[in-house]
């Protein structure tokens, strides 16, 4: 059961680490068009944040059930701590861009995005330093 549980979560990492990879790219492809091109780009690429949900949601569900063996020494495991705390504050993340893409999509988009943006990169530093401490943690 843990292998599949391990293939589950490492399904959900691609698709959340993936999906901040492939807004970062799609954000610099965005920023060589004119405002409007771009604008109409951007509300399009916001379809991929369905996929870093889900993929969250893979990692979070698939994480709690892996993470049994360790909830007993979790308080003499300040790395592991350091992880867990950080996926809070991912999924803080992806929740206010989720927020901010819905209101993308109705109302002032170009406020939105200005909102999404630096969001976007902090998802991306963030998801990398939970795999940076998941590998010295587990190794």
């Amino acid at each position: 059961m843990r292998e599949v549980l391990l293939v589950i979560h490492f399904l959900g990492l691609a698709m959340g680490l993936g999906t901040s990879f492939a807004n970062m790219f799609l954000g610099i492809a965005g920023s060589k068009m004119e405002a409007t091109e771009a604008r109409k780009f951007r509300l399009h690429t916001l379809a991929l944040s369905k996929m870093g949900q889900i993929g969250l949601v893979l990692l979070v569900v698939s994480g709690i059930f892996l993470m049994t063996p360790y909830w007993s020494i979790l308080p003499s495991s300040p790395l592991l701590i350091a992880k867990l705390a950080l996926v809070v504050v991912l999924v803080s993340l992806v929740t206010v861009i989720s927020l901010a893409g819905a209101k993308a999509k109705t109302g002032d988009a170009d406020a939105q995005f200005k909102k999404i943006q630096p969001i976007g990169k902090m998802t991306l530093m963030v998801a990398l330093l939970i795999v940076i401490l998941a590998v010295a943690f587990f190794q």
